[in-house]
């Protein structure tokens, strides 16, 4: 739960997103957003949903850390930066990918 809730707060962080933003978001408490986070609590299969969808990220970015794919380092971290960036900044990592990929 350390590790997801890292990742939560990382996550939110990297959106400017206050602990009591995502608690309304929520419907929730400030308390429950900073138990979360701490990894002092867990949370039921539709809150990390909900969490997914309010910081646009696909839920494998709040299980990093967990799972382990066969991917090689660099391609790993490359990945591992694009889904913590915001669904704006994914859509210019795109265009800049496919830019490079047609200049070849």
């Amino acid at each position: 739960m350390q590790i997801i809730g890292k990742n939560i707060k990382t996550l939110r962080m990297s959106r400017n997103m206050t602990q009591e933003q995502l608690a309304e978001r929520l419907e929730r408490s400030i308390n429950f957003v900073s138990l979360i986070e701490l990894g002092k609590s867990g949370m039921s299969v539709v809150t990390i949903l909900e969490i997914c969808n309010i910081l646009e990220v696909d839920v494998n970015c709040l299980f990093k850390g967990l799972v382990e794919y066969n991917i090689k380092d660099k391609d790993q971290r490359l990945i591992n930066n694009i889904l913590t960036l915001s669904s704006d900044d994914k859509d210019i990592i795109e265009k800049l990918i496919e830019h490079l990929i047609n200049k070849l």
